[in-house]
């Protein structure tokens, strides 16, 4: 008898904790500090600010068209979370070019086509390479010197507050799987504020 009221408690306690554990995802920094504004063009021409994510969970990272190695992995990688998630539109990507000079709005477009990014929920951005570096360096918190080869293979996830919340291995499956559970649990926090207000 002991057991059978005794049991129910610690599933229920199980289940809480479970439930909260989205809430234990850290920050990267000092909360106060969070992705400044930008505006940077999209490879259909159009501009692109910080304000377009603003109550949107998004990944970010940075490449180069050209790039032989890392940046195709990147990319492939890119467009898994891409169609993990297609079906979740507070969900969004963000790939910054660090080779503006040959990146233009016409590459960028090509690219775009060719690794089947269909809507607007992956924005593949050009600036001028001040602007990025600033972007990278102040924003980001990444290294943004020796570009384009010194890029970095970071996806650096954003939540709906502009607040970094962790970086990750773009190149290595077992990053991304723990990337997709914090994506999740970003967007369960999200949906649970946004029930409450």
């Amino acid at each position: 008898l002991l057991l059978i009221l005794v049991i129910p408690g610690f599933i229920y306690l199980f289940i809480s904790k479970a439930e909260n554990n989205f809430m234990t995802l850290s920050f990267v920094g000092p909360k106060e500090h969070v992705i400044p504004d930008f505006s940077f063009v999209n490879q259909n021409n159009e501009i692109i600010t910080n304000d377009d994510y603003r109550g949107n969970i998004y990944v970010a990272n940075f490449f180069f068209t050209t790039c032989p190695t890392i940046c195709p992995i990147m990319t492939y990688n890119m467009k898994s979370l891409y169609d993990d998630f297609s079906n979740s539109k507070e969900v969004q990507f963000v790939s910054i070019t660090v080779d503006p000079n040959n990146d233009n709005i016409e590459v960028l477009k090509n690219y775009a086509k060719i690794n089947g990014i269909t809507d607007e929920r992956w924005q593949l951005l050009t600036s001028d390479l001040g602007n990025i570096k600033s972007l990278k360096r102040e924003g980001f918190m990444l290294f943004a010197d020796e570009l384009p080869q010194g890029h970095a293979i970071k996806f650096i996830l954003i939540d709906d507050d502009q607040n970094i919340r962790k970086y990750f291995d773009g190149t290595d499956e077992a990053s991304l799987t723990i990337l997709k559970k914090d994506i999740s649990n970003l967007v369960r926090e999200l949906k649970r504020y946004e029930k409450r207000t």
